[in-house]
């Protein structure tokens, strides 16, 4: 059996995936995807090269690893914001709320750019099953409502999550965006009568 450096195998194997990503990260941000081989990143992460491939099975994998990595802590941020609020609205405005504040800790740009630009279409779509499956959390809540066009009304909060996740990865202030972003779920969930829209007859 071959020398582990962690309590058990699976610990071992954790560590060693960990170090793969590291290596390929900061290989990306020194020379972009090019920089990015598979020597380079034996090399980068101290592990032999005819190694690396029992962790991916390729470097595309890799890059697939590298954009999803912060997806995991990035749901249960957001499912445990949801969980702390007691209604249906504070739990949607949650939800937007938890969303923003994960991409304003300063990655989620430059996953974002790598995933549009440089994975398959396979690994792209692995990734957008990703976020439908975050998604689903919104969607729960507004059925909760129980208000006409809940697909519609999910649309439109996600829409709202998109456009403020750009203009932090832009460099608008988390706190401005939050709030507009907050305020403007409010607005939608809130109870509206037909005299609340003009024209409407």
């Amino acid at each position: 059996m071959p020398k582990i450096e962690a309590g058990s195998v699976r610990e071992h194997r954790a560590q060693r995936l960990a170090r793969l990503i590291d290596a390929a990260e900061a290989l990306l941000d020194e020379g972009g995807v090019e920089a990015l081989t598979a020597g380079a990143v034996a090399a980068r992460a101290g592990i032999a090269r005819n190694s690396i491939y029992r962790y991916f099975d390729s470097i595309d994998d890799l890059l697939e690893l590298v954009v999803s990595r912060e997806f995991p802590a990035w749901t249960q941020a957001v499912e445990q914001a949801i969980a702390a609020e007691t209604t249906p609205e504070a739990q949607a405005a949650a939800y937007v709320r938890a969303n923003l504040e994960q991409a304003a800790r300063g990655t989620h740009g430059w996953r974002a750019a790598l995933s549009r630009g440089s994975l398959s279409p396979s690994a792209r779509e692995r990734v957008r099953s990703l976020h439908t499956s975050l998604r689903e959390a919104l969607a729960r809540v507004v059925r909760e409502l129980g208000r006409p066009q809940p697909e519609l009304t999910v649309a439109v909060l996600q829409a709202v999550v998109d456009a403020c996740i750009r203009r932090i990865d832009q460099g608008d202030e988390l706190t401005t965006v939050s709030d507009f972003a907050e305020d403007a779920t409010h607005r939608l969930l809130a109870p509206t009568t037909g005299q609340d829209f003009p024209g409407h007859t």
